[in-house]
């Protein structure tokens, strides 16, 4: 039994208890979701420490400017010292494909992972015929998932009008992939639901990776790259989806719905640190330092004139007025 035939298993089960493809997608999604839930606390956490440490970083960088060797050195014992894995930000997305993957394939030939081969020629419709096999493949084999699949896959298949093996690209065409054993129907009015699937998980997409640039602060050295993967990914996914089968879709709408309240959730519990220069910094060091210092010597800061009440000069001890009137030694000297 394969990687695969993991997923095509946990989704016969599922589909077991809840009676609905759509749902039992959506169950494991969740389910996939909260697996990698420590992996996200884990990117959260060491996304705010990456800000803690970027003035030092930023210091790093001024003064081994010329040495790009030494710096990486140096850069590397700053992320050991305070636990920080630089491309911890990697590891979700990663993770994200190696579930995408299977399922995509699970999702298209659902029946190859459930013990079934097909017998028909290459690009006619399939006949899938149950093979000879025992263990756990077997039970997913007789479950009521690859059953229903095997007699009845266009009433299965079938989520709030949509069905789920199909995509936005073959209704809108006609040309449904000859692997489909369902008709997906053609024609903009039939494609109308998938394209809006598709439109709702572009969004969804975009707000989740808004979601993520706004929380790691204008501070951050990656917010320009953050940026760019928030105009593009979403736009990208949309393409992708437009070919993909819609339980597909339905199951990256999923994960974008989940992600983004478990972030609202995270990042509240986790706020982003203040930028230097902030007005946070700023009401601190107002209150620890209280006025601005004067320059060396005595000076008043630039620009600044003196007190017309006072009448202090610039070489006047601590703003004092000096005194017109002659000193009494001068007095004694005329009398002489």
């Amino acid at each position: 039994m394969g990687f695969f035939e993991l997923f095509s298993g946990t989704l016969a089960a599922l589909y077991a208890v809840v009676r609905n493809y759509g749902l039992a997608i959506i169950l494991l999604t969740i389910l996939v979701r909260l697996i990698l839930l420590p992996l996200s606390i884990k990117q959260v956490r060491s996304m705010r420490e990456m800000q803690r440490i970027q003035p030092e970083m930023k210091r790093l960088q001024a003064k081994y400017k010329g040495d790009r060797q030494k710096l990486n050195e140096e850069m590397m014992k700053l992320y050991k010292e305070h636990g920080v894995n630089p491309f911890g930000g990697c590891l979700p997305l990663l993770s994200q494909i190696v579930v995408l993957i299977p399922l995509f394939q699970v999702l298209r030939y659902p029946l190859k992972y459930m013990g079934f081969r097909n017998t028909a020629a290459q690009g006619a419709v399939p006949e899938w015929v149950a093979r000879d096999i025992g263990g756990l493949l077997e039970k997913i084999q007789n479950s009521s998932l690859a059953q229903g699949l095997e007699h009845s896959a266009a009433s299965l298949n079938n989520f709030l009008g949509i069905h789920l093996d199909c995509s936005a690209a073959s209704t809108l065409s006609g040309k449904a992939d000859a692997t489909i054993a369902s008709d997906c129907g053609s024609g903009f009015v039939t494609a109308l639901p998938y394209l809006l699937l598709v439109f709702i998980m572009g969004a969804t997409t975009y707000i989740q990776q808004k979601q993520m640039q706004a929380s790691r602060g204008p501070g951050d050295s990656a917010a320009s790259q953050m940026q760019m993967i928030t105009k593009v990914m979403p736009i990208m996914l949309m393409v992708f989806s437009y070919a993909f089968p819609a339980g597909l879709v339905l199951y990256w709408l999923t994960t974008n719905m989940w992600m983004i309240g478990q972030q609202r959730l995270m990042f509240k519990a986790a706020p982003a640190l203040p930028a230097a220069g902030s007005k946070a910094d700023g009401k601190v060091s107002g209150k620890a330092g209280g006025k601005a210092p004067a320059k060396a010597g005595g000076k008043p800061a630039a620009g600044k004139p003196a007190s017309k009440k006072t009448g202090a000069t610039p070489g006047s001890a601590e703003g004092k007025p000096t005194s017109s009137k002659p000193h009494p030694s001068s007095k004694k000297k005329k009398k002489r």
